[in-house]
């Protein structure tokens, strides 16, 4: 009897560093969660570090405070907003053009009509934002700030862009120069407003803090 044959080892398929933006569409429209998509990266929205780890049924958590701040955000813009603009949360996918990237704001304004870079899709990518929101967090602080920020300045709609720190009262606000630079404005007291002008709203950031910090910060 001849001796058995050892079975060669199956080869080893390198895990997929760079997809596609169709890729990516796909991927991102049949998952149960969201996932942004820059540089042939996935990532789901909240956990910038998970990069091209596609699980479909993966969802990034948020604390409560971002959770509360944001509701309290969106109630807000809903009564002050210009006419002609409104205010959607997380699920609206933001393209952005020049890069090639897509993007889930926690708050996106728009006014006027919506303008599409897939209109006939399910969860179609809009085009034209005017401000963009985000809420920060341990895990997305230094991703809103430099990197999100350097993609989506280069959106020709985009006015104005807002970091809101839920921890503490902290609002930055990025404003679009007639020059194409980016005027920069911190509050970090209750007794200041966040001015949207692009959008005609004003926001005291002690109503948009009430009751969701700590009794000594408020």
């Amino acid at each position: 009897m001849s001796a058995a044959r050892s079975q060669p080892e199956p080869p080893v398929v390198p895990p997929k560093t760079w997809y596609s933006p169709e890729e990516y569409l796909a991927f991102d429209n049949a998952a149960e969660g969201r996932f942004e998509y820059a540089d042939g990266r996935i990532t789901p929205v909240g956990a910038p570090g998970m990069v091209n780890v596609l699980d479909p049924t993966f969802r990034a958590g948020a604390t409560p405070a971002h959770y509360r701040i944001q509701n309290r955000l969106i109630g807000l813009l809903f009564s002050r907003l210009a006419s002609g603009c409104e205010a959607a949360s997380s699920d609206a996918r933001v393209h952005i053009p020049i890069t090639r990237a897509y993007a889930y704001p926690d708050v996106v304004i728009v006014c006027g009509k919506p303008e599409y870079h897939d209109p006939d899709a399910a969860l179609p990518s809009l085009l034209n934002p005017r401000v963009l929101i985000e809420i920060l967090s341990d895990s997305t602080a230094d991703y809103d700030r430099i990197g999100k920020f350097m993609r989506y300045r280069s959106i020709e709609s985009l006015q104005e862009y807002v970091l809101i720190d839920p921890r503490t009262v902290a609002v930055e606000l990025f404003t679009r120069q007639e020059s194409g630079g980016w005027n920069y404005s911190p509050a970090n007291d209750l007794q200041e407003t966040l001015t949207l002008a692009s959008v005609g709203c004003h926001i005291a950031l002690a109503e948009l803090y009430a009751g969701l910090l700590p009794t000594d910060e408020v």
